[in-house]
């Protein structure tokens, strides 16, 4: 369509004009650009002018000269929508940083099963997350398989990888028994007050780092020794800029738990201290993610601090609380909790819970001992 005279809002005469750019290649539908603003008819037919030289040089392409990087581009608008923005934030980065290098300019027609298998044992070889890409990379290709860019699924004759680089392999989170719990929360006694609450919250509930932080004054119920965990912080670091945002948690991670009167006494004195709604607060409403793993940083490099506490993570104390529950149900006789356990740690799957008490900590080794010691009837 040639350019056109309109009225803006203001009343004043412009030009605009609308340009057929193409089809897209994957989904078939006609892509229209629209132009307005221009002060003069010149002005608009320049613009004009321009859009057609640029969509004579980005001619159509059918479906068979698809690029991986023209499948992604496609693809992960749609994908990006469905998911959180910190798990955006994940998986945009495999993709622009190991997916898609050294495969972007390649046909996504003549991708074939065995270079997609050598693809998946490499990114396997190259790093644990190496599994996790080729799950992601998956995704994409049955995109296109689906939009009917490749009459066939190359993924269909292609096996998970066998060979994985055992040395890249994440390391389990550290945790503690009870006893060095107790040694753990000594230390934190003597810090400000806001730390120790902290690191008790976590160890005593299980709670989660982005749950903790959004927490509210008003999701304690001091009365009832409640907690209600109905939101979490979330990370976005898309477009090279990281931001914090609070989000819903999945059905399974909302929950109300009880805590210990000792704990409830300790946010109490948090509680006449403070001044914010927040429990800990930040300069952007609330306390940056990374301040509770500087903190306890500071703890690994304290001379003072027992060596065999100085490797205890953050998501270790969460486990940490898993145990330890597990450990006090066998001193007292009891079957573990398994599915208390699972509710409480807010786990979407008990399978979740069984994998932390399959790391039997020793104590419960040592009764374990003592039961083979005694022998078996």
């Amino acid at each position: 369509m040639k350019p056109k005279k309109y009225k803006n809002a203001k009343g004043e005469t412009r030009w605009q004009f609308q340009i057929f750019i193409g089809r897209d290649p994957l989904t078939n539908k006609q892509i229209n650009r629209k132009r307005t603003g221009f002060k003069t008819q010149q002005e608009a037919l320049i613009a004009y002018a321009q859009l057609l030289e640029k969509r004579e040089a980005d001619a159509l392409i059918d479906k068979s000269k698809v690029t991986v990087q023209q499948l992604f581009d496609s693809w992960w608008p749609l994908y990006e929508r469905g998911i959180e923005k910190s798990t955006a934030s994940k998986v945009d980065s495999y993709f622009k940083l190991h997916i898609l290098p050294p495969i972007s300019s390649m046909l996504v027609s003549n991708l074939s099963s065995k270079q997609i298998q050598q693809l998946l044992d490499n990114w396997a070889l190259e790093a644990k997350s190496g599994l996790v890409w080729g799950r992601y990379f998956k995704r994409l290709i049955t995109y296109a398989y689906i939009n009917e860019i490749i009459d066939v699924n190359p993924f269909d004759r292609v096996t998970r990888p066998k060979i994985v680089n055992k040395t890249k392999e994440r390391k389990h989170d550290v945790f503690l028994n009870s006893e060095q719990l107790g040694r753990f929360l000594k230390y934190w006694e003597t810090k400000p007050l806001k730390m120790y609450a902290y690191f008790r919250l976590m160890s005593y509930t299980g709670m989660r780092r982005g749950e903790i932080l959004a927490l509210e004054w008003s999701d304690i119920d001091f009365k009832k020794r409640t907690v209600n965990i109905s939101k979490a912080i979330g990370v976005d670091y898309l477009n090279n800029t990281t931001s914090m945002y609070l989000k819903e948690p999945k059905a399974s991670s909302r929950r109300k738990i009880s805590i210990d009167s000792k704990t409830v006494d300790i946010m109490k004195e948090l509680y006449e201290l403070s001044t914010k709604s927040v429990i800990w607060p930040g300069v952007h409403q609330y306390m940056n993610f990374n301040v509770p793993e500087r903190w306890l940083q500071s703890f690994r490099n304290d001379k003072t601090v027992d060596d065999d506490l100085k490797n205890v993570t953050l998501h270790g104390l969460r486990h940490t609380h898993a145990t330890v529950l597990f450990e006090q149900a066998s001193r007292l006789g009891k079957a573990a909790p398994l599915k208390s356990v699972q509710k409480r740690l807010g786990h979407a799957t008990i399978e979740m819970t069984l994998n932390i008490y399959t790391h039997v900590t020793e104590s419960e080794n040592s009764i374990v001992s003592d039961i083979l010691e005694g022998g078996l009837s």
